[in-house]
């Protein structure tokens, strides 16, 4: 046995230049406990570096409109009363109702350079929430711009807290390698969603209401796309396997799923 010990494989994370502080805490301690190193990358500090063992592109504000083909939907009236139970159910929505929708065009090209680099040199990569979203256009799938509406007169639920349940769409999925057959509980707090999937990608989870939860690469086992958050859930064993999956795929890529816990 080698005297040197084995180093945590390094983890791209990254995040805007302002903000992002919860998630990339949440996102580093679930790192960690999977046995990686994070690493936060914004770009103010940005110097070019690709090469990490793994990347994690973060969730944050909407992608900008020049980076994505737009999915067109048919306009839908919702109600007031339907809004008012929004706000009343979900705090985080009427947060959300009185903030700016902002962009950070800085940070899409960055992560595109991120994304265009874990295809190219068959890095691990997982995009959580807008990095899943940004996935799927960096590649030349569309976006809605607006879930509200494919949700039509069902409440949007925005919550940190496990709210919504995900069902796989396919018989044989990476997602389902990972954390198992059962359909799980997960976050939502997105405005934005993947529209139709890339060619290369494939849609592999989705939740009651038609949203897209989950893409991952066809014919691949280390690119990974989640509509929610994760991170925010380190506290269910089945979202930490997430976790486990890209820190151990970037220390060895030839690992077996089986293998990974």
């Amino acid at each position: 046995m080698s005297s040197k010990s084995i180093q945590a494989p390094t983890i791209a994370v990254t995040g805007p230049n302002k903000g992002g502080t919860a998630a990339w805490l949440f996102t580093a301690l679930s790192v960690k406990l999977a046995g990686g190193k994070p690493i936060r990358i914004v770009p103010n500090e940005f110097d070019g570096s690709l090469n990490y063992d793994g990347i994690i592109i973060g969730g944050g504000s909407d992608i900008h409109p020049d980076n994505f083909n737009k999915e067109k939907l048919p306009d839908v009236k919702r109600s007031l009363f339907l809004r008012f139970k929004e706000n009343m159910f979900y705090p985080m929505e009427f947060i959300s109702g009185w903030s700016n929708s902002s962009y950070d065009k800085e940070r899409d090209e960055m992560e595109i350079k991120f994304i265009d680099f874990a295809l190219e040199q068959g890095k691990p990569i997982l995009g959580i929430c807008r990095g899943h979203q940004l996935l799927n256009a960096t590649l030349g799938g569309t976006m809605y711009e607006s879930t509200l509406p494919l949700l039509k007169k069902t409440m949007r639920i925005r919550s940190p807290f496990p709210r919504k349940t995900v069902i796989y769409t396919q018989d044989d999925s990476l997602i389902a390698d990972i954390v198992g057959d059962d359909p799980i509980k997960v976050n939502a707090i997105h405005s934005q969603a993947v529209g139709e999937p890339a060619e290369e990608l494939k849609v592999t989870a989705k939740e009651k209401s038609g949203i897209n939860q989950v893409i991952e690469k066809k014919g691949s086992d280390i690119v990974l796309g989640v509509q929610w958050h994760p991170e925010y859930l380190f506290y269910m064993s089945v979202q930490r396997k997430i976790f486990s999956w890209l820190v151990n795929k970037s220390a060895n890529p030839q690992i077996s799923l089986s293998k990974i816990e």
